[in-house]
């Protein structure tokens, strides 16, 4: 096998900015948002938030097919790719449409659930219908883009990405200066981004990866081929949902404090985004290099590889939170943040420095668990760990301590501490060890 499908750095840094550009097109809506209306923010977090809870739930695919085939591709098997890769993108656009069209029915519902302030609720309507329609072609993105990586070319889904956010910062400039459509414009001009990536994602796969996408083969579904994607997928997906699920009931909590605290939980949350795509791009880049490994039955070199990738993740974010943490104030000035927001921020800086650390050690062996086909171990580290510290910890530090929303991400702090230790453990014992699928 080429050299190239085990460098690390030529896969995580397209992955890094990729991921840099999708959320900075999050950060840029908020920015904008917020100098056109610090109360919009918390509005336009609340359907970020659903939409976020949903995005999970069809995401199982994206993972599960990222992993099978890699090991497929480890194993050279083009067969088994072949037919992962047109089945995960049928079923996910299944899933999507059924998940945007939930959302459109229940939306009200859905936002009253997130206790949000009457004020907030029309605003955060209209946005959150808009973000619906987007989950359709997140669905059909999400497995492309996992295919485009998985093959060594992530930097074609980099300039896919760049792309998007041109569209989005020109679509919400004209909206917000030009038009009284709000966050319903803001919506509109995430659809036509994604519109647009979609197209090219698919000419992506079709002329440079030299796929050719057919119908019939789609709709061919297998149940070895799904087996294989949903013991990988479904365990990943389960894990994701309550970690959003997690952030959910937490933003509740926030959202009871008042709209000060609720925008002060959106505009920091895209934040802490911005540095956790460090340890997010090497994990995913790490994954797909021990799912080609582990495919070929080179178990032991993707041990080494992991604890590699991992010392590389941690010191890079060590460097980036610190940077983050010394440029608090410019950032506060930058999103034009009025003083009552700034005391309720400025706390989570600080926090920040110990959270990032723990969170990139942490994503970065839950990702070479599920790489080498032990998904399991994971999900119920999880469900002990953000359901059992993280919650609790948050609820009694916010409400019967009166640390407010400091206590809430102390408890976030706590899991990813915690969770990243028992997952380490884990990839250190070696029993994910003879769980490959193909």
């Amino acid at each position: 096998m080429a050299k190239k499908q085990f460098s690390l750095s030529k896969l995580s840094i397209p992955i890094f900015w990729d991921l840099f550009f999708r959320f900075l097109s999050v950060i840029a809506s908020t920015a904008m948002v917020s100098h056109y209306s610090n109360n919009l923010v918390g509005a336009m977090g609340a359907g970020n938030e659903i939409i976020d809870l949903f995005i999970t739930v069809f995401s199982f695919l994206s993972v599960g097919c990222s992993v099978v085939v890699a090991q497929a591709i480890g194993a050279k098997d083009t067969a088994l790719a072949r037919k992962v890769i047109h089945q995960s993108l049928f079923l996910n656009l299944l899933v999507g449409l059924v998940c945007g069209s939930f959302i459109l029915w229940q939306s009200e519902f859905l936002l009253h659930l997130l206790n949000i302030p009457q004020e907030l609720l029309k605003d955060s309507q209209n946005y959150l219908d808009m973000l619906a329609i987007c989950l359709v072609f997140d669905a059909v993105g999400l497995i492309l883009s996992a295919i485009i990586r998985v093959y060594n070319k992530a930097y074609w889904v980099m300039l896919v990405g760049f792309m998007m956010d041109i569209i989005v910062v020109i679509g919400n400039f004209y909206v917000l200066h030009f038009t009284q459509l709000e966050l319903f414009g803001v919506g509109v001009s995430n659809i036509v981004a994604r519109v647009v990536a979609v197209i090219a994602m698919f000419l992506i796969v079709v002329y440079k990866l030299k796929i050719h996408l057919k119908i019939k083969e789609m709709l061919k579904l297998e149940k070895d081929v799904l087996k294989k994607v949903f013991s990988i997928g479904g365990f990943s997906a389960g894990e994701n949902l309550i970690w959003i699920s997690q952030y959910i009931i937490s933003f509740s909590f926030v959202a009871s404090l008042g709209k000060e605290n609720l925008s002060v939980q959106t505009i920091y949350f895209q934040l802490s985004l911005l540095i956790m795509m460090v340890g997010i791009a090497m994990s995913v880049a790490n994954e797909i290099i021990v799912g080609k490994l582990v495919g070929a039955r080179h178990e032991n070199i993707a041990y080494k590889h992991t604890w590699q990738a991992l010392y590389f993740s941690v010191i890079v974010t060590i460097l980036v939170v610190l940077i983050h943490y010394s440029l608090k104030d410019f950032t506060m000035n930058l999103l034009d943040l009025k003083q009552v927001l700034r005391e309720i921020m400025l706390p989570l800086f600080t926090l920040s420095i110990f959270l990032e650390i723990a969170r990139t050690f942490n994503i970065v062996m839950v990702n070479a668990l599920r790489a080498s086909g032990d998904a399991k171990f994971p999900f119920f580290s999880g469900m002990v760990f953000m359901l059992g510290v993280s919650l609790p910890v948050g609820y009694i530090l916010c409400f019967h301590y009166n640390l407010g929303i400091l206590g809430i991400w102390i408890g976030y702090c706590a899991d990813e501490s915690l969770r990243g230790l028992v997952n380490a453990y884990r990839w250190k014992s070696k029993k994910w060890q003879g769980k490959a699928l193909v």
